[in-house]
């Protein structure tokens, strides 16, 4: 099952005790997942959520902590929906409930953030609002690159009220707008486990820890790969450069350079690919890495200045563009 998944049917099974939590997790759940409807000169509240285990944690909820009645409704799967929706409506009590949850003010008019009692309720008030948020559009990538928490709300007000309760918790989350739609996101790796274990979701906690461990290590794994693939095929082409350098060396030379030089030249040439401390290890007697090195540098500044001096071209003019490759 996606992350998602896993987190929303975790905290939907959740038993809070206390009427505070229940109440501005209700209210932030209907807040982010309703629409309230005039029928017939009565408002009439409808939340459509994604999961059944969801739609009747809420039913439960209105019923034993504000005392209406609700039903649910099955949409079935269409267009671009892939799985079904359940639809809680409350149509009766309609109005009573969006006072007493705060959707609407004393005045009747829709509130556009969070309810009064929920933004300035305990810290365990704001915990309620973000799993109610959650279970109402909240979304959770796997762990990777680009891992997120994110929350789509029905306003920019939702959003800021959404992030103050983030801040509450003492979690970093930015409010932000994609293609006309406001969103928090919670980006940080330790920020998001930490969110999930304010919210309740233990079990998903560590599922989802135990996934990005293994992203990482994995990752880790082949970035130390790449990079000593890297410097092995670095190392290589360097070695082919220095012997087509020192290949060039012997000829401007010729019978003028020193024999201990001339030794270590010509193990550079018959072994192109092989690294100087190996070179010092095949050598006769055997020579340490810095020695070969210093040998193979004093070969070649000797066959440039003969080569300059000469007016004939140096110890690179064999080089080629890929020798010069990074």
């Amino acid at each position: 099952m996606a992350m998602t998944g896993v987190v929303k049917d975790e905290l939907s099974r959740l038993t809070v005790l206390k009427p505070c939590c229940r109440k501005a997790e209700v209210s932030t759940l209907l807040r982010f997942s309703s629409g309230l409807h005039l029928v017939g000169g009565r408002i009439v509240i409808e939340a459509e959520l994604d999961t059944n285990v969801t739609a009747r944690r809420l039913i439960k909820d209105i019923g034993e902590v504000f005392g209406h009645r609700a039903e649910v409704m099955v949409l079935a799967p269409a267009g671009l929906r892939k799985g079904s929706r359940y639809v809680v409506r409350v149509y009766r009590d309609g109005e009573a409930l969006a006072r007493q949850t705060g959707l609407i003010d004393n005045h009747g008019r829709p509130v556009r953030g969070l309810p009064r009692q929920v933004v300035s309720g305990a810290t365990c008030d704001a915990e309620a609002a973000w799993r109610g948020a959650f279970l109402a559009h909240g979304s959770l990538t796997e762990p990777g690159r680009s891992m997120s928490l994110e929350v789509t709300c029905p306003g920019p007000e939702a959003a800021l009220a959404l992030v103050g309760a983030a801040r509450r918790l003492k979690i970093h989350a930015k409010a932000r707008e994609v293609r006309g739609v406001d969103r928090v996101v919670v980006r940080d790796g330790d920020a998001i486990g930490a969110l999930l274990t304010r919210l309740g979701a233990h079990d998903s906690v560590l599922q989802w820890e135990d996934r990005r461990m293994r992203r990482e290590v994995r990752a880790t794994a082949h970035r130390l790969a790449n990079f000593d693939d890297a410097n092995l095929r670095r190392s290589a082409r360097a070695a082919v450069a220095a012997g087509a350098r020192v290949q060039r060396a012997l000829e401007i030379l010729g019978d003028e350079a020193p024999e201990h030089l001339v030794v270590a030249g010509r193990l550079r040439v018959e072994h192109k690919q092989a690294s100087l401390e190996e070179l010092g290890q095949i050598a006769d007697p055997p020579l340490t890495k810095d020695a070969i090195a210093g040998r193979i540098r004093r070969l070649l500044a000797m066959a440039d200045k003969r080569a300059s001096d000469l007016g004939i071209a140096a110890t690179d003019a064999n080089l080629t563009a890929d020798m010069l490759a990074p």
